[in-house]
């Protein structure tokens, strides 16, 4: 059902009956932090950005181009597919192509990978019918999540902690971030960095990383991968009912670490950034991976109004099936990870 096709060549039937539209001028469903271009064109670098797309025909093909290579999600009718990979300019994937199946159909697409892979931009969106309202699909909350590679999915489907990463490997939709987002029905994005911290990132040979180079930092942005393109959170598509943070693990990661004082100080002001910039007082959740900074996060949630704390860092997921690369968690341990965060996020919140 799925082919990739180059746009010198062609796919799919009479091309007399096909109709192009730009991505931003038709009825697609783009979930997460983009940008949108002056030719109609969507622009994204974080992971777990999805698109949805509902027409009535028997083929649908996406125009792309990506500055380095990713990866995809997809699925057809609510039916997970391969993985697709995106690479290169002027690349278009066909998502649908099957006469004999015309009708009524919904395609979703996800970045799997993280921006370090690359940053994608959806141009224009071709069929052989209609496009469709895609309105129906939105879900009735919205979740941020903002850490770093357990919210990336970094080797979520790797076999073995032994296994070095690979972007093959990186799935986003098997963390425990997405497993929460579902279990509450809510929409969801990802703004997450493999190895990055709070206040210092993984392997620094200072206390203190360079702000600017954080996850404090990155997290106000509208691309990981560049500083000088703030996120307009006033403008922004999409308002979160509530926001997890996961960061710290890095922090506390190597020598030499942050001092307890350093990294509260830090995930104080940016609790309060992020809630002056969604210009809410939103339930914040901070799940604690590191066991260094379980006290200390527990006694600072405790003197923020409307926060709690989930600790996923002891005996969690063992070490040998719920490992992935790098001797991260891995889809199993991803899972295991999200009963924790589930249950403290449900008495956070109070949703079902």
């Amino acid at each position: 059902m799925t082919l990739l096709c180059s746009l010198l060549g062609s796919c799919g039937g009479d091309d007399n009956a096909m109709t192009t539209t730009p991505v931003a001028h038709s009825s697609a469903r783009v979930v997460g932090r983009t940008m949108v271009g002056e030719d109609g064109s969507v622009t994204f670098d974080w992971s777990g950005v999805y698109v949805d797309v509902c027409f009535r025909g028997s083929y649908l093909a996406l125009e792309l181009s990506d500055t380095k290579r990713n990866f995809l999600n997809y699925w057809v009718d609510g039916v997970e597919q391969q993985k697709l990979v995106s690479e290169g300019e002027h690349t278009t994937l066909v998502l649908f192509d099957d006469p004999e199946a015309a009708g009524e159909h919904t395609i979703r697409i996800q970045k799997a990978t993280e921006a370090e892979q690359g940053r994608i931009t959806l141009h224009t969106i071709t069929t052989d019918g209609e496009l469709l309202p895609t309105d129906h699909l939105k879900r009735p909350r919205h979740i941020e999540f903002y850490g770093d590679s357990l919210t990336c999915g970094y080797g979520t489907e790797s076999a073995s902690g032994a296994e070095l990463f690979r972007p093959e490997t990186e799935n986003c939709k098997y963390t425990y971030a997405a497993l929460t987002a579902a279990r509450f029905d809510a929409d969801y994005s990802l703004i997450s960095h493999s190895g990055r911290g709070l206040v210092r990132n993984y392997g620094d040979t200072l206390q203190l990383s360079d702000p600017t180079l954080t996850m404090s930092a990155r997290v106000f942005r509208t691309y990981d991968e560049e500083p000088f393109i703030d996120w307009n959170f006033e403008a922004s598509p999409y308002r979160p009912d509530a926001i997890v943070i996961t960061l710290g693990t890095n922090d506390f990661s190597t020598m030499p670490q942050p001092t307890e004082e350093q990294y509260v100080e830090g995930y104080r002001a940016l609790i309060e950034r992020l809630r002056e910039e969604w210009q809410a007082e939103l339930p914040v959740l901070c799940v604690v991976h590191s066991p260094y900074a379980v006290e200390c996060v527990k006694e600072m949630v405790a003197t923020i109004p409307n926060a709690a704390m989930a600790d996923i860092s002891h005996d969690v997921y063992n070490n040998t099936t719920d490992l992935g690369a790098s001797e991260h968690p891995n889809r199993f341990g991803q899972e295991k990870m999200a009963r924790i965060v589930i249950a403290e996020f449900a008495r956070l919140t109070g949703w079902e």
